[in-house]
């Protein structure tokens, strides 16, 4: 905190009477605000095809009070949203293990059409995803993928997949001209199931360039390897995916494939078998020329798996380093630094001393050909009560992120921040419920300083969206949406934080919205 009181009690002073000046302008968030970077749609699991949307956005989002809370659909949990701009979108489950997909309006949450779907298998979380060029919505449940209308929800078309989908989430094309395509990864996992890599034409039928109806199976890669929760990514003509095992062994594997032909790929081209003995069960992130992918391991303790960088022309590995098991896809901040959320709210017991974790943020610096890990926001705020060294249940730490949740990423100003969710804890257990709280942290500073945490909101979290400043995600009690604050708001709320000591006068000036 700055030492001279001069110069605060002066800056103070200007930032108040800037913030009386304001206050006949104050108003509520516009209807319609205007996107910011592109960001005004959120339209796959981790904003776009690419998996790493980290939008840059003016105005730092309050989660106080939402602007609205619809209560009438509970979203499948860990599932996320998606939003267009009309519309938010979720997969939700109703009384009698019923599904639906449900479109809400974006700004009001009414709402607008509810559409039965295939029933969810193992628990899958899903997410959907937003076709815009022919105003679909692509669910991926049971062993079903379909594409409903977004103004009214009528099914345009559904086929039936060899074996069910589990935990991922489907990928669209939108610059191969008149044959885009989308495409899925379906589940195969100790003997359940045969994977496959699974390409469905997208755009309308044309005897020459385009010979598909909507909705038909172009075609399915068998992968040779097991798959679950492997969400591919896509840039430029080329998909990449992970998979849980390499077809002989354990150890997962990163694969890329060149999609533009009428015929599967006969060979990838490149293929990256992980160094560890760990298994790839989510997706990866496409950023700064390269691709990357984290782990889960069934034995071991907080940083047992690991995270890994490959150049995306060839494959080679730049650097391994261990992290904590997940099956989230993490996320390359702009300034290359990746964060991954993971862990297991599981002790290491006398029946069960192997195995032992904590949902948890970590945070890796990359310094390009290498990286280390900064921090574990678990392992840093636990009091170890006992001195043992190791977590036990009613041990108090900071419950953040885990293997199920996909947190988003934004700049706010030049400062990196994280919407992260909190999953409920149970003893012992793996636990895929919903979660409880949801968390906007400041990535800039370490998760003790009293300036981590810049706003909370309890009774929701799971995956979430933005679009144009806006906030959207779920909980037990339904979906809700937070509108972005006022720029008085915002200045209120860093005043309070200088005040309080957590971060300097140069934060407060350099943050202050223009």
């Amino acid at each position: 905190m700055n030492t001279n009181p001069s110069i605060a009690i002066a800056s103070l002073m200007l930032v108040s009477s800037t913030l009386c000046a304001q206050v006949a302008f104050e108003h509520a968030p516009s209807r319609n605000p205007a996107p910011i970077d592109g960001m005004g749609v959120w339209t796959h699991f981790a904003g776009n095809a690419k998996r790493n949307a980290v939008p840059s956005i003016a105005a730092m989002p309050t989660l106080t009070t939402p602007a609205w809370e619809n209560t009438d659909h509970v979203p499948v949990p860990q599932s996320g949203v998606v939003v267009d701009d009309r519309h938010v979108y979720a997969l939700t489950v109703e009384a009698g293990n019923s599904y639906f997909a449900v479109a809400l309006d974006r700004e009001t949450g009414t709402g607008i059409w509810t559409t039965p779907i295939a029933p969810v298998i193992l628990e899958s979380w899903s997410s959907p995803a937003i076709d815009n060029e022919h105003q679909t919505l692509i669910v991926a449940s049971g062993n079903t993928i379909a594409a409903l209308d977004t103004t009214t929800g009528e099914q345009i078309w559904s086929h039936t997949l060899s074996s069910t989908i589990v935990n991922a989430s489907p990928v669209i094309t939108d610059d191969l001209g008149d044959r885009d395509r989308i495409l899925i990864t379906n589940y195969s996992f100790g003997g359940f199931g045969n994977a496959q890599l699974v390409c469905i034409n997208a755009d309308p039928f044309d005897a020459e360039i385009n010979p598909y109806e909507p909705g038909e199976i172009v075609w399915a890669k068998a992968l040779g390897a097991d798959s679950s929760g492997n969400t591919p990514a896509y840039q430029n003509g080329r998909i990449y995916l992970a998979t849980a095992t390499d077809g002989s062994s354990s150890r997962g594997t990163v694969r890329c494939y060149d999609i533009t032909g009428d015929t599967q790929p006969a060979s990838p081209i490149w293929s990256f078998t992980n160094p560890i003995n760990a298994g790839f069960f989510g997706g990866v992130a496409i950023g700064n020329g390269h691709v990357y992918a984290s782990s889960y391991t069934f034995s071991g303790l907080q940083n047992s798996a690991n995270t890994v960088k490959l150049d995306k022309r060839s494959g080679e590995l730049v650097w391994s380093v261990p992290t904590n098991r997940t099956d989230a896809t993490p996320i390359v901040l702009p300034s290359g630094d990746v964060v991954v959320s993971s862990g297991v709210a599981t002790g290491a017991f006398d029946f069960l001393p192997f195995f032992g974790s904590l949902p948890s943020i970590q945070y890796i610096d990359d310094t390009g050909s290498d990286a280390s890990l900064l921090w574990d926001s678990a392992l840093d705020t636990h009091d170890d009560l006992n001195s043992n060294g190791v977590w036990e249940f009613g041990e108090p730490y900071l419950s953040i992120g885990g293997w199920t949740h996909q947190p988003i990423a934004m700049t706010i100003g030049a400062t990196p921040h994280l919407l992260v969710g909190t999953l409920p804890e149970i003893q012992p257990g793996v636990n895929i419920g919903h979660n409880t709280d949801l968390r906007l942290i400041d990535l800039s500073v370490s998760p003790t300083d009293p300036g981590f945490i810049v706003e909370h909101a309890a009774g929701t979290g799971n995956t979430p969206a933005i679009a144009s400043g806006w906030i959207y995600t779920s909980g037990v009690a339904g979906i809700r949406a937070y509108a972005p604050q006022s720029h008085m708001r915002i200045a209120r709320l860093l005043v309070d934080r200088y005040t309080r000591g957590e971060i300097t006068l140069g934060q407060l000036l350099e943050r202050l919205p223009r």
